[in-house]
């Protein structure tokens, strides 16, 4: 038998989804990393060595994926992610786990935090003025969509959405919501990482109301009808204050002064999926501009 991978870190979400006896299938394997369904969770092995609740990395990653495909079997046993024949394995017992950091003290008013998530949209567009949603709140960018009419729906969308909200009628807000969800390509769709961002600003800032409680719960029940899988985990996440390590990092530049974004983490943020990086920024800028 082969020696098994080894997984350095595995986010806290994967790691509570892997008990023995857990099994479950590839759902695809990508070159940035495989796919897997754990009951209705999503996991994410990847090389990468970005921090996220769902992942799973493992340095040896590339080997990982040579000769698997969708729709192959896996189970964990003793610490391990056995695929198939055991001819790949994958252990994950000494992976350091990461978890979820608790934000600063929130220093800045709301308008400064206005001012300082513009500014960081600015400089993604300097990079790449065509990313996802990014047109909503850079009107210098270009959407890239080819089609104005569908640039119009989603600003349209987008405002009664926001206007629903600051109204707090729930019923409106979901009715926008349905047209939001799922809308633009990808395994998560640049209007699933929007509503993802705007949630995921009021968990990590403590500000959630009643009504918005009531949203995220109907948003998170939306999202598993209508969208992908690993779209719908990302939501019910970003709900409990659980994201990727860089979109926490965003967050909490705007709550403390003193903390820089860099060059680099922006230039993360650009290639960050196809769109996600920013649209899911686009989302936190939108969860500020109606305040």
């Amino acid at each position: 038998m082969n020696q098994p991978m080894r997984a350095v870190m595995i986010g806290e979400l994967a790691r509570r989804a892997l008990s023995d006896g857990a099994t479950g299938k590839v759902m695809g394997v990508t070159s940035k990393g495989m796919f897997l369904a754990a009951g209705e969770r999503i996991l994410f092995v990847t090389d990468a060595d970005y921090k996220s609740p769902f992942n799973i990395q493992v340095p040896e990653y590339t080997n990982a994926a040579a000769g698997l495909e969708a729709g192959e079997t896996w189970r964990f046993d003793s610490g391990e992610l056995i695929f198939g024949s055991q001819a790949i394995r994958i252990d994950i017992g000494n992976a350091q786990t990461w978890q979820l950091t608790p934000p600063p003290e929130m220093l800045t008013s709301i308008s400064d935090q206005l001012a300082r998530m513009e500014g960081l949209l600015r400089r993604t567009a300097a990079i790449d003025p065509s990313k996802g949603w990014l047109f909503l709140a850079v009107p210098s960018a270009s959407n890239g969509l080819g089609d104005e009419s569908e640039g119009t729906r989603i600003r349209r969308m987008t405002a009664d959405f926001l206007n629903s909200v600051k109204r707090e009628d729930l019923e409106g807000s979901l009715e926008q919501a349905r047209s939001i969800l799922g809308r633009g390509g990808g395994l998560t769709p640049s209007g699933d990482d929007w509503l993802s961002g705007f949630l995921l600003y009021h968990a990590r800032s403590g500000g959630k109301t009643p009504f918005l409680r009531d949203l995220e719960t109907s948003l998170t029940a939306m999202a598993i009808e209508r969208t992908t899988k690993i779209s719908a985990n990302r939501i019910e996440a970003v709900c409990q204050g659980r994201a990727e390590e860089l979109f926490l990092e965003v967050i909490d530049h705007l709550f403390d002064p003193q903390r820089e974004f860099s060059d680099l983490q922006v230039k993360r943020l650009v290639n960050f999926g196809h769109s996600s990086g920013v649209d899911t920024c686009v989302g936190i800028w939108a969860a500020l501009a109606i305040n």
